[in-house]
């Protein structure tokens, strides 16, 4: 149904200093699962959907994300965690980001849109009080910038500007990555840039195994 690929990364820094929080985790806190859609299509997609809540109801420490355009009538099935609606909109979200906790692993959630003024220092500040000031072990980023742009803020320039992102959810419908990209971020930390669309089936998986500090110690995609 889908191609798998597995990193042994480096772990991330911004992980290890918070580490503290998280040691002494239990085996099934040390994998947290992150799904994402992108272009499910109406009368196509069942088993799909079907695959996605199987995961779901299997793995306890799985996060559902939208980044990218689904019909509506096909994607009431499932139930997200957090998704942008629109160019604005990033849904059950307070204060311009979503805190999901699975297990004892809090990972904040966070949404880049086009035309936005100072997107990437906006998307710096809020990762920065995430990790910092909630304790989130991750902080993902939906983005609709698009992966490479010539003269405004995409994808790449996000992660390489960052400092404290560690995923990208790319939601551009044209304008993405077909495989996952691994960006060094502005203090040399590895961020992940994926999306689910490009592929045969429109969803993505990244697992993430983690060590008794709650340290990123494997990477497994799926497309």
């Amino acid at each position: 149904m889908a191609t798998t690929a597995m990193f042994a990364l480096n772990p991330f820094k911004s992980i290890a200093r918070t580490a503290s929080a998280f040691s002494g985790i239990s085996g099934s806190n040390r994998k947290l699962v992150f799904l994402h859609t992108a272009g499910l299509n109406t009368g196509n997609d069942h088993k799909t959907i079907q695959y996605i809540n199987e995961i779901k109801s299997n793995n306890a420490n799985t996060i559902l994300l939208k980044a990218g355009h689904d019909h509506r009538d096909q994607t009431d099935s499932i139930s997200y965690d957090a998704s942008i609606h629109g160019s604005k909109e990033l849904s059950a979200i307070t204060g311009d980001y979503k805190i999901i906790t699975k297990g004892n692993i809090k990972t904040g959630i966070i949404c880049a849109n086009p035309g936005e003024n100072d997107i990437i220092q906006k998307i710096n500040s809020l990762s920065t009080y995430l990790k910092k000031e909630k304790n989130c072990a991750f902080v993902v980023c939906l983005s609709k910038l698009g992966h490479t742009n010539k003269d405004t803020p995409d994808d790449i320039k996000l992660a390489e500007k960052s400092t404290h992102l560690d995923i990208i959810i790319s939601g551009h419908s044209e304008n993405f990555k077909a495989h996952p990209y691994i960006a060094l971020n502005n203090n040399n930390h590895e961020v992940i840039i994926h999306s689910a669309l490009g592929g045969l089936v429109a969803y993505g998986k990244i697992e993430i195994d983690m060590d008794e500090m709650g340290r990123k110690k494997l990477v497994r995609f799926t497309k």
